[in-house]
């Protein structure tokens, strides 16, 4: 009976110190493993850098870039003038200045949606300078070539100082237009004289009106400056646009 209650005891203590000991291991977490020699911990400092000043950064989603910005490309409207065909931006019109009756003599002009008087078509002429003696000295800023017509023709900027044959009085002037690429070739030191031809007889006139430009920032008295930045501009861009899709239509 005796050796019966000595080993009920014995059991009852094992029992209290196994719940002792889990009951310790359970307050008192395992210690970390310290770092390996090959461990590294990253500086917080190096790990993400501060960019420096004047570095690009993204624009966000509700930033607009504007350094991406073109003239119109939407040329979605179709013109067909006096066998010359060309495309225009949503809202842009041709209006006919002639009397009566148009001929291919008579002038049409192209406005953008405000109404200002772009460029001007003159689907025929007798390609006379109008009694223009100066002698120009010329610096052809751009010449990009129109690729549907067969007549090999050309978009021409052209920066030019006039000189009186009379008194010797000098004026700068800025002109764009389209101009048949021989008739560019010769002319050298000759008024202007910007037409290209369509067909045997037909000698279009397609230009842009000074009085846009001047609009545009380039003034009475053009500089390089001034025709600079309107070349660098959305307004000449839609224009090129506009002349890149000229071509022979029917009729």
């Amino acid at each position: 009976m005796k050796q019966l209650q000595l080993s009920l005891r014995l059991l009852s203590l094992t029992a209290l110190s196994a719940l002792a000991l889990a009951s310790c291991s359970t307050n008192d977490p395992s210690p970390e493993p310290a770092p390996s020699e090959n461990t590294q911990v990253p500086d917080v400092s190096e790990a993400a850098p501060a960019p420096s000043p004047g570095a690009a950064q993204s624009p966000s989603a509700d930033e607009s870039d504007n350094s991406s910005r073109t003239g119109e490309t939407d040329l979605s409207q179709t013109q067909e003038i006096m066998g010359i065909g060309f495309q225009l931006p949503a809202e842009w019109y041709v209006e006919e200045d002639c009397d009566g009756e148009c001929i291919e003599y008579d002038k049409w002009e192209i406005k953008n949606r405000s109404g200002a008087h772009v460029m001007t078509l003159l689907p025929n002429t007798a390609t006379s300078p109008d009694g223009d003696m100066n002698l120009y000295e010329r610096e052809l800023l751009k010449e990009v070539p129109i690729p549907a017509l067969e007549t090999p023709t050309s978009l021409i900027a052209e920066f030019w100082t006039g000189t009186s044959q009379e008194d010797g009085e000098k004026e700068t002037g800025f002109s764009l237009a389209l101009v048949d690429d021989q008739v560019l070739k010769e002319r050298t030191e000759q008024p202007d004289l910007d037409y290209f031809k369509i067909g045997d007889s037909q000698a279009p006139m397609l230009w842009v009106e000074e009085e846009y430009m001047e609009d545009q920032g380039i003034g009475d008295d053009p500089t390089r400056e001034g025709v600079d930045n309107f070349l660098a501009s959305d307004e000449y861009r839609t224009i090129e646009n506009i002349l890149l899709t000229v071509r022979h239509a029917a009729g």
